[in-house]
């Protein structure tokens, strides 16, 4: 007989209403471990209307032999009296709100509003909500609006009982990873750039006159340091010119490009004639460094050509706040400034390593998280930046999905203590017998034979079907059946069953590119 118990929100003492508690299900998967479960709960009004003050608060299910078996937190009660279920879930509320809107065809966000009181209670849950067309003023009322009317769940009326039957209460409860989809996530490592082309869209000789060389200063924006991989710019040409455009990251020098840390070019001939965003890929990585000045170096191979040359966009308006610009004359063989030029439009960009990526989003935005633990390094970098119009949640999928250097999914799970474990998926037995087994009557049996106790809700193992499919049976146009990853699979607690719900490659709505 299972065993369902809860804590108070800040994960202190029991403080359970005085009810009859049966866990009717719950399930595990191979992206976050414990992850939905259903129990019931029988008794007194007063007792099951209690139950919505502990929205949010940490819940366990334990076995006959009180070994813990599920853990997440209650997300959803729905309760029946009488004619009238009364239903309230976390879905509904949103503590922490900004609007991302348009102005004057001018993409804009307002800083977001929080709610003290219910952030302390239920924790910080965001939301981006989108406007187009509407002035800074609009949107910040909309903004506030929304805050008044989602800061607490809202509850749920059904007067026609709603199926959940009177004197009872259904709880539904989520596991930890699912609080990952609260928060925005934000993360400026990764991209240094000013992409704004102003109010006119001019360029920057390359190469035409006595000031054959442009360079802009830049200092990284993120409050670490990262390592850059390429630089963007946009770029196009006069004529045909026959050398190549060279861009170099370089130090600085008492205010000036120094020594050249990492370089690139592209041949005249590839160049188009119209403004295009390039990217030049560093010869070498460079690690940058916050509070450090360095410059992007633009310049040709030849020589000075009045009607063959290159241009590099900028905007006159200016409006880079971390450097200046300046261009090398000949003449007087020395750097000038070029503020009145403009500021070079460009993208700085690298790659961090995905399970360092993993770490960061869970150290900045998991607020129930309390450490992470990478059992096996992705061997993988993809650029880290996020803009903050996606939810953790949402991203950590991605790095999960891109994988590892073997070419296999990164997995996770959720430990008891609320620790993000990060492991690869394990490679498929070269041989089908040495992996898990499932027979006709849905028995899960290991390797060695031993029966798999329904309740362990066993997922993320490789099974084979022991004794389902007929040798008869022509299998040579689907994939392998024989042998297939348990994605997700759930414990009935009331029949003592074990049932697989997905396996890997399946759709579900919380894979990426799910469909509902």
């Amino acid at each position: 007989m299972s065993q369902f118990v809860f804590q108070a929100r800040d994960f202190s003492d029991r403080i359970m209403p005085d009810l009859d508690y049966r866990v009717r299900s719950y399930t595990r998967a191979a992206i976050g471990g414990p992850r939905r479960s259903v129990v019931e709960a029988y008794g007194s009004r007063e007792g099951l209307y209690e139950l919505v003050e502990h929205l949010r608060a940490p819940a366990e299910i334990f076995d006959a032999q009180h070994a813990p078996r599920w853990w997440g937190y209650i997300h959803e009660v729905q309760i029946g009296w009488g004619n009238l279920t009364f239903g309230v879930s976390l879905d509904t509320m949103a503590n922490k709100v900004a609007v991302a809107y348009t102005e004057s065809q001018y993409r804009e966000t307002t800083p977001y509003a929080s709610d003290a009181t219910s952030d302390a209670a239920y924790g910080t849950k965001e939301v981006l909500i989108s406007r187009s067309d509407i002035t800074t003023a609009d949107a910040l009322q909309k903004r506030d609006t929304y805050l008044a009317r989602h800061k607490y769940p809202i509850p749920l009326i059904d007067m026609l009982g709603g199926g959940v039957g009177t004197g009872r209460a259904t709880i539904y409860c989520r596991g930890w990873l699912d609080t990952l989809d609260w928060r925005n996530y934000t993360n400026n490592k990764g991209l240094e750039s000013y992409e704004t082309l102003g109010s006119k869209a001019p360029g920057r000789e390359i190469g035409e006159d006595e000031r054959p060389i442009f360079a802009q200063a830049f200092q990284l924006s993120s409050a670490t340091g990262w390592t850059a991989t390429s630089i963007w710019i946009r770029l196009w040409k006069r004529g045909s010119p026959a050398d190549n455009f060279q861009l170099a990251l370089k130090s600085n020098s008492a205010g000036e490009p120094g020594t050249t840390l990492a370089s690139a070019t592209l041949a005249g001939g590839d160049v188009s004639r119209s403004a295009d965003w390039v990217e030049f890929t560093l010869s070498v990585p460079v690690a940058l460094s916050t509070g450090t000045t360095y410059w992007i170096h633009c310049s040709r191979s030849g020589s000075i050509d009045l009607d063959n040359y290159y241009i590099v966009g900028v905007n006159v308006d200016q409006g880079y706040a971390n450097g200046d610009p300046k261009y090398f004359n000949t003449d007087l063989n020395a750097w000038v400034d070029a503020s009145h030029k403009g500021d070079l439009n460009f993208r700085v960009m690298g790659d961090t390593a995905t399970d360092e990526q993993i770490e960061d989003l869970v150290t900045n935005v998991g607020e129930f998280f309390t450490g992470v633990d990478i059992i096996d390094e992705s061997g993988v970098a993809t650029n880290a930046y996020r803009n903050g119009d996606r939810t953790a949640l949402y991203d950590l999928l991605l790095l999960l999905e891109t994988g590892t250097s073997n070419d296999r999914r990164l997995l996770c799970d959720v430990t008891r203590g609320r620790v993000l474990r990060v492991y690869e998926e394990p490679a498929p037995p070269v041989n089908s017998a040495d992996a898990h087994s499932l027979t006709g009557p849905g028995s899960l049996y290991t390797a060695y034979g031993r029966e798999v106790l329904p309740a362990d809700c066993t997922a993320a193992v490789w099974c084979n079907l022991g004794d389902v499919i007929p040798a008869t049976v022509d299998l040579s146009r689907i994939a392998d059946p024989s042998l297939f990853f348990i994605e997700e699979a759930e414990y009935n607690a009331l029949e003592n069953t074990y049932r697989i719900v997905r396996t890997r490659d399946q759709r579900d709505v919380f894979a990426l590119g799910g469909l509902v």
